[in-house]
Order: C-alpha cells, then structure tokens, then sequence
C-alpha cells in the first residue's frame, strides 16, 4: 500500500475504505504499561526527523508509530536500544508503505545510530517486531483514512464566512497544511492511540474545516464518505483545536521573546507549529 498507488482516487476507493474500517477493529489494544511511556513524546519526535530526512511518508511515519506503541507497550527494553527499536518498526513500515528504491540499506540506518550495531542486529530487529505481530502489520493508520478524506475536505459549493470561496485553490492548499499539522498531533498525544483511526481522521477533517471557517462546518457528503456525525467527532475535535490554541500562545511568545531579543526590528520566519497564524486568512 504505497503512497504512490493512490489507492483513495482509484475505482475502488470505496470497496478499499470499507476493508480498512473493518481491518482497524482489529488493532490491538494500547494499555500505557511501558516503563519508558515518559519517553514516548521524544521518540516520536526523533523517529519524525528521521521520516523528514529519508523522505519518508506520512502513512510510513503512523503506522511505525503505531507498531512502536505495542510492541513497547508488551516488551520491557533498556533505554540504550530504545532507538534500535524505532527503526525496527520503521523498517517493517517502510518496507510496506514505501517505494522499493525509497527503502534504506541497514548500513545507512546504522549511520543514524552513530554505528554502533553489527547489521545482522538490524535485520534481527525487524524479525522481532514482525514475529511479535505473527507478521500481520497492515494496520489502517489516521493517515491512510485522511488521505482518502482530504479528497472531500472542501468543495467548490463551500461557503468561507458565509461567502463564496474566492480562491478555492489556495484554501486547498491550507486545508492540507491543516491536515498535515493536526496528523501530526495525533501521533505526539498518546490519548488518540486507541481512538478508530478513521475517527481520528474524520476529526482532523473537522477541525481543519473549522480553523478555516468553511461552511457548513460537517456537510453531508463528509457524513457520508466518512459515516461519522460532528457529535462523534467532537471529543477528538476539542482535543486538536486545544493543541493548536497552545502551540499558536507558545509560538507568539517565542515570537515576542525573539522580538524584545532583538536590537532591531525584524520579520519572524514562522514559527514551531507546523501551522501559523497567518493560514488562518484565506480569502
């Protein structure tokens, strides 16, 4: 299932997401029970920077994620191999997500541990995670569900502030800067891992339409493409639109902080959260 088969615009996108929702009952169950949980935001975040640097998918990134989660959450592993074990689980992800001439050789990831393993381990590794799983790892992730979705995320007929869309190229573009900034939420907080994917990323849909004042907020052609009401979504939804309230306050401070610094004055470069303010004006 790679990024480059574009599953949701195929004939069988509809046939495809129904598999998905009846594959994603079957995710196994995160309990929090791993010694190292206070560590997880760290490790996620240092697995995205390897994802940015070897160009990986976003479905790459949630569904290694995912498999990291478990496999954490039913093994105890000393801190000095935490790392080995991330890339186990992007290996069995990349290797499933990714193009063929996009999988790294071991010896390139061993550069990334400052190569400290004999490669025979990386390979061992991945055995580990695939066995513990009995080699089924196809699990749906909230980014496989929101690539299908983003598909619906806007219309033509959409109303912005209660006008008509005066660009409706350009509030695609935030709608997936959006997208992408609250998938990436999702897999940083913990309180979404045993939420459906498909409802994780209905609500990124949601939240992305509210953020963007289009209008309606839930149509019905969503209702239907994704069969969650806004009533279903709005748990996951508040919980976004928090995250972005914060990391927008922690991004004006920094700005201020950075300005005051400053012995003259200067233009701000954006800021840490993958959405600034100013994608918040669309017309």
């Amino acid at each position: 299932m790679t990024t480059e088969e574009e599953w949701w615009i195929g004939d069988y996108a509809e046939e495809i997401h129904d598999y998905l929702r009846h594959k994603e009952r079957k995710r196994l169950l995160f309990r929090g029970q791993s010694p190292q949980l206070h560590m997880r935001k760290k490790m996620v975040e240092w697995m995205d920077t390897v994802c940015q640097k070897l160009k990986f998918c976003t479905t790459v990134q949630h569904l290694a994620v995912y498999l990291l989660d478990i496999f954490m959450d039913n093994h105890t592993i000393h801190c000095d191999h935490l790392h080995m074990v991330i890339i186990g689980c992007l290996i069995v992800a990349v290797k499933l997500e990714e193009n063929d001439n996009l999988i790294p050789k071991n010896s390139d990831l061993n550069v990334l541990l400052g190569n400290k393993y004999k490669l025979i381990e990386f390979v061992q590794m991945e055995v580990s995670v695939l066995n513990f799983f009995n080699w089924d790892v196809l699990f749906p992730t909230a980014a496989h569900f929101a690539e299908y979705y983003a598909l619906y995320a806007v219309q033509r007929s959409d109303k912005h502030e209660n006008r008509p869309l005066s660009n409706y190229d350009l509030v695609k573009v935030y709608v997936q800067k959006y997208i992408d900034y609250f998938l990436e939420v999702t897999i940083l907080d913990p309180a979404f891992i045993n939420v459906a994917p498909s409802l994780v990323a209905a609500a990124c849909i949601a939240s992305t339409r509210m953020c963007l004042t289009l209008s309606p907020p839930w149509p019905l052609l969503l209702q239907k493409i994704t069969s969650y009401n806004y009533t279903q979504l709005k748990p996951c939804v508040e919980l976004l639109l928090r995250a972005l309230d914060i990391d927008m306050l922690m991004s004006k401070k920094s700005a201020e902080r950075k300005a005051s610094d400053s012995s003259h004055c200067s233009k701000t470069n954006g800021c840490s959260s993958p959405v600034s303010s100013d994608c918040m004006v669309i017309s």
